[in-house]
């Protein structure tokens, strides 16, 4: 038996929904750990006109002085906040599959209402089957993109999402975030160091030392490390293990430590995490300073994604196309409330 139009759109949208569904905090592979961390204090906003909005303190405007008898006391007018806008930009994905390949996997789709046509049950596996397939790539193409997109500054295109690379810069003294100039709001940048030596052992966990510090005295510690390969293995180099002799007993030992992504490796009781798709985005965009190279420390507390939940669509197929369409679509923004929280490092 057939199946109509109407019920293959339906099942369709089915078919993602099973797949989506609670995707923005349950489903995230742990190799994308940028997109994991920021899905799991991800933010809802509604209908915004352009720009998702940060309040930000950039002083405290203190009068502070000493008086004594009947000294003058000074008084001022204070302009202490200031407001950041990042806008939202909307991610898109979809896929279509024609009716003549449904047919030669034994499908044929008629022109007809839901419920006008119903499958065999072995058909109706072979439909799914396709489904869940093209359901899964869709998906996984989408969060794989996304991961991307969120690491990127978003100069690829005007339409792109603004990411971590130019919220936490390697060069902070220079550019407009959040339609803020940071060659003048020093307040707006965040720290960055690059170029560190590794020949000597000790100067790395040194500048690592430097950068929290100067993390931590604008915002509390950075609870989130990401590092790349090339990063990593130098700073495992930093480390000596010792081992206690017990002739007693049999000991075993293991090169490798951290499982995954989580690489076992520490700074300051924060694990370091290592991310996969620092090797692709050098790939991608040749940098001047290797991602590979880089280290951040992330205060996620001033760092957010914000994002109207996904939407599923299943458009209307055009009048000389036979084929079915899905779409997902996902309006957001990762917006930024405290620079100089964050730290961004590389090796030489």
């Amino acid at each position: 038996m057939p199946i109509s139009n109407s019920d293959l759109q339906e099942l369709a949208k089915v078919s993602l929904d099973e797949y989506l569904r609670n995707m923005p905090v349950d489903q995230i592979a742990t190799e994308r750990p940028l997109l994991k961390k920021l899905m799991e204090g991800r933010k809802t906003f509604l209908g915004a006109k352009q720009n998702v909005v940060e309040n930000i303190r950039k002083t405290y405007g203190s009068n502070f002085n000493w008086a004594y008898g009947e000294a003058a006391v000074t008084f001022n007018k204070r302009n202490t906040t200031e407001q950041a806008a990042f806008p939202w930009r909307r991610a898109v994905d979809g896929l279509y599959i024609d009716y003549d390949r449904l047919f030669g996997n034994g499908i044929k789709v008629r022109e007809g209402e839901r419920g006008a046509y119903k499958l065999e049950q072995n058909e109706k596996v072979q439909l799914l089957n396709l489904l869940d397939e093209q359901m899964e790539s869709l998906k996984e193409g989408f969060m794989q993109k996304l991961d991307f997109e969120l690491h990127r500054s978003g100069a690829a295109s005007t339409d792109a999402v603004t990411g971590l690379d130019a919220l936490v810069s390697i060069a902070p003294t220079t550019g407009v975030v959040g339609g803020l100039d940071r060659a003048s709001a020093t307040y707006w940048r965040n720290s960055a160091e690059t170029g560190i030596s590794t020949g000597t052992v000790g100067n790395l966990a040194q500048r690592m030392e430097y950068q929290w510090r100067k993390a931590i005295k604008h915002g509390g510690s950075p609870n989130f490390i990401l590092a790349g390969g090339k990063f990593i293995d130098a700073y495992r180099k930093e480390i000596t293990v010792t081992n206690m002799a017990d002739a007693k007993n049999v000991k075993t030992l293991d090169a490798g430590v951290g499982s995954g992504v989580n690489t076992g490796l520490y700074f300051k009781g924060v694990e370091i995490i290592w991310d996969p798709s620092f090797e692709d985005l050098d790939a991608l965009e040749t940098p001047a300073v290797e991602w590979e190279k880089r280290c951040y420390f992330l205060n996620t507390k001033y760092l957010k994604l914000r994002d109207d939940d996904i939407d599923i669509v299943t458009p209307i197929r055009p009048h000389d196309v036979l084929a079915m369409y899905a779409m997902v679509n996902l309006r957001l923004a990762l917006s930024l409330s405290r620079s100089n929280a964050q730290a961004v490092l590389a090796i030489a």
